[in-house]
C-alpha cells in the first residue's frame, strides 16, 4: 500500500507506517534525520510553522501535487492539518468535524458531565473575566486554551485579577478556566472503529520535568507501561467507552489525571499521539497497521506487555546551533535534527528513547540520555550558541 503522511511533525506515523511495510511519501516541518532514512520519500514543507495559516497553506500546494505524482492509497493527516478537508484518497482520520468537536475542551467537559464520567468543571475565559460571581469554589484554577495540545499555555491563575490579565494576552473565547486538581498524568491509547474500542495500555505521562528543560505544564513524553492496579483497569475501560461513545476511529487517546478521588478525565485525543513509540517499544505492536485496519471494523487484540520503555522530549536551554548528528552521544535518539539547524530556547530538540526490565530503569536511562545530550549541546566544540 502506498501511504503518504503530512502534518507538522510525523516522523513517528511515517517510520510505523514503513515499520509495517508499506511505501511511505512523508512530509513535514523538520524532515529530521531519522525519518529521511527510514522514509526515503520524505520532504520538507516549505513554510514558517509558527506563522499562523502556513502551514496549511503548504500542506493544501504539496497535497495536490503528491496527488498527481505519487498516487498515494491512503493519506494520514498528522498534527495541526487533522482538520483540514481533503479530497482524494482514502483519509485514514476521524472526520475534520469530529476532530474540531472533540478537541475542543470546553465542549468535551460538556460531553462528559452530560455522560457521567469523571471530569473537571471548566467554563470560558471571556465569561469569567467580565463577571464578579466566583464560579470556582477553590483556587488555584487552570487557565488553558480551548484547542491544542501540548500544555505549554497552561497557567495556574490565583486570583480573579490572574483571570483578567490572562484574558488580555488572548482572545477571551480561545481560552477557558479549568478546574485545578493535583494527581499523577497518564494517558490511555485506544483503537476505535466508530462502534467498539480496544484499550491497548496505559501510559505514564512527563509533564513540566526540569531535566528535559521543561517549565510548568509543557508535555515531555510518556512512559509505558503505567503501574498496573485497579485504577489502571478503571481508566482503560472508561477510555473504551468514551471512544466508543464519541464514535473515534483509528489510534486515538485519553487523558486522566490520577487524583485522591480517583482518575478525572482530561481531554480526548482523536489521533495519533505522542505516546506512539513507548507503546510500540513496550508492546510490540505496529500502531499504524492497528490503525488502518480498524478503519475496515478490525480491533487488534490487547497486546501482552513486553518490557518497560520510554520517549522523552529534551527542550533547548538556549538558542544553538547544531554542529553534528546527535546520534554520535545515544543512539537511542529520534526526531534527530540536522547538521546546520537552529533551535530556539525552549524549542523541542529532539526525543530521547529507552527500553528496560521495568519503570526505574527506563527512568535512570532516559535521564543519564539527557544528561549527555544536554551537556553535549552545551560544549563550544560541536555546538556554537547563537
Amino acid at each position: 500500500m502506498k501511504a503518504f503522511v503530512i502534518g507538522y511533525d510525523v516522523r513517528h506515523i511515517a517510520s510505523s507506517a514503513r515499520k509495517a511495510g508499506h511505501e511511505v511519501l512523508a512530509a513535514d516541518c523538520y524532515c529530521d534525520l531519522d525519518l529521511k532514512e527510514s522514509v526515503p520519500k520524505a520532504v520538507r514543507l516549505d513554510c514558517d510553522p509558527q506563522k499562523s495559516g502556513d502551514l496549511v497553506r503548504a500542506a493544501k500546494d504539496l497535497i495536490k501535487n503528491a496527488f498527481d505524482s505519487y498516487s498515494p492509497d491512503v493519506v494520514v493527516l498528522g498534527p495541526g492539518l487533522e482538520e483540514m478537508s481533503v479530497v482524494g484518497p482514502r483519509i485514514l482520520n476521524n472526520p475534520p468535524e469530529k476532530i474540531a468537536q472533540v478537541s475542543d475542551k470546553l465542549w468535551l467537559a460538556r460531553w462528559l458531565e452530560k455522560e457521567g464520567y469523571p471530569f473537571l468543571k471548566s467554563e470560558p475565559l471571556s465569561d469569567l473575566a467580565s463577571s464578579d460571581q466566583d464560579v470556582f469554589d477553590e483556587w488555584p484554577v487552570m487557565v488553558k486554551p480551548r484547542k491544542g495540545a501540548g500544555g505549554w499555555m497552561n497557567r495556574l491563575a490565583w486570583t480573579k485579577e490572574d483571570i483578567k490579565k490572562a484574558g488580555g494576552q488572548a482572545k477571551g473565547d480561545e481560552l477557558i478556566v479549568q478546574e485545578w486538581a493535583e494527581g499523577k498524568p497518564a494517558s490511555v491509547s485506544v483503537v476505535g472503529t466508530g462502534k467498539e474500542a480496544t484499550a491497548l495500555v496505559a501510559n505514564e505521562q512527563l509533564i513540566g520535568e526540569p531535566w528535559l528543560g521543561a517549565t510548568g505544564f509543557r508535555y515531555c513524553g510518556n512512559l509505558t507501561p503505567l503501574e498496573q492496579n485497579s485504577l489502571t483497569a478503571e481508566m482503560m475501560e472508561m477510555a473504551e467507552s468514551i471512544t466508543s461513545g464519541l464514535g473515534l476511529v483509528g489510534s486515538n487517546g485519553v487523558d486522566f489525571l490520577i487524583t485522591k478521588k480517583g482518575p478525572v478525565v482530561l481531554e480526548v485525543n482523536p489521533r495519533f499521539q505522542g505516546s506512539l513509540d513507548s507503546v510500540e517499544l513496550s508492546c510490540e505492536i505496529n500502531l499504524f497497521s492497528a490503525h488502518h485496519l480498524s478503519f475496515e471494523g478490525i480491533l487488534p487484540e490487547r497486546p501482552k506487555l513486553q518490557r518497560s520503555a520510554g520517549r522523552a522530549i529534551l527542550f533547548a536551554d538556549d538558542k544553538i546551533k547544531i554542529e553534528e548528528d546527535l546520534r554520535k552521544v545515544t543512539r537511542w535518539v529520534a526526531d534527530v535534527p540536522k547538521t546546520g539547524s537552529i533551535a530556539e530556547k525552549g524549542d523541542p530538540l529532539i526525543s530521547i528513547l529507552a527500553i528496560g526490565e521495568d519503570r526505574q530503569s527506563v527512568m535512570e536511562l532516559l535521564q543519564r540520555r539527557s544528561a549527555h545530550l544536554r551537556k553535549r549541546c552545551t560544549s563550544s566544540l560541536k555546538f556554537t550558541r547563537t
